[in-house]
């Protein structure tokens, strides 16, 4: 009984340092992606010589770069079982998601508007990136707000923060593609969401089980961004989109 309890015990620590690991990897895998995205016309504009960035852009990219960091030392303060300084960023991070909210869809909302008055050929797939930029910041909230609201049930907390931070991706990915020089909306929205599908497989294959915050959570974030991509190909939201920014 004793070398039984001491085995589960050991079984026990062994998933947990794992889990840690595995977190800690897409906290960096995912610091790696945003900064190589964005080097060239953000983190490293100097040396790509792009063109310059209004001050609202230098703040958004600050904003957006600031919850990078912060989802980054959140995990790492969790892999160093320092959990009373991760808990205290808690109560700064809520606040700082109310923040990114606000920054990202001004700045989606602005960019659509900047191409409808120019009468740019690119309207339409502007409004098209609107309604997924929309959608993605309200993913966004509610799952940090899920991730929040759980925040002492911690499986479901830190997989419900990792999907709400996912909700961001889709904007370094677009980078990419552009320097690659091909790739469509639908393209760029698959490969994001067959990242988050392969993150919730390993996750389900460490664990022998799916775990219900991504069975539920990715279940929903990916099936939204669908849903707002092919309705913003319709009519009805171009004339809406159009009318409401221009």
């Amino acid at each position: 009984m004793g070398t039984d309890s001491i085995t589960l015990s050991e079984l026990s620590a062994t998933r947990r340092r794992s889990e840690r690991r595995f977190f800690v990897w897409l906290a960096v895998s995912i610091a790696i992606l945003v900064f190589v995205g964005f080097s060239r016309t953000y983190y490293l504009q100097s040396l790509f010589k792009t063109p310059g960035l209004s001050m609202f852009l230098h703040v958004h990219g600050a904003v957006m770069t600031g919850w990078i960091a912060l989802f980054a030392v959140q995990t790492f303060l969790i892999a160093s079982h320092r959990t009373r300084i991760h808990r205290g960023l808690g109560s700064f991070g809520a606040g700082y998601a109310v923040l990114v909210v606000v920054m990202g869809c001004t700045a989606t909302v602005l960019a659509a508007r900047r191409e409808v008055r120019a009468h740019s050929e690119f309207v339409s797939s502007i409004l098209t990136v609107l309604a997924l930029e929309l959608t993605q910041m309200l993913l966004f909230a509610s799952l940090v707000a899920l991730g929040i609201w759980l925040r002492n049930r911690v499986a479901y907390h830190k997989r419900f923060m990792l999907l709400a931070t996912f909700c961001i991706l889709p904007n370094p990915i677009v980078r990419l593609f552009v320097w690659a020089g091909f790739g469509s909306n639908i393209v760029i929205l698959s490969v994001w969401a067959l990242l988050v599908t392969a993150v919730v497989l390993l996750d389900s294959m460490r664990n022998r089980k799916l775990h219900p915050a991504f069975g539920f959570g990715a279940t929903i974030t990916v099936a939204f961004l669908y849903l707002a991509y092919y309705g913003s190909l319709t009519p009805v939201w171009q004339r809406f989109a159009a009318t409401t920014v221009g």
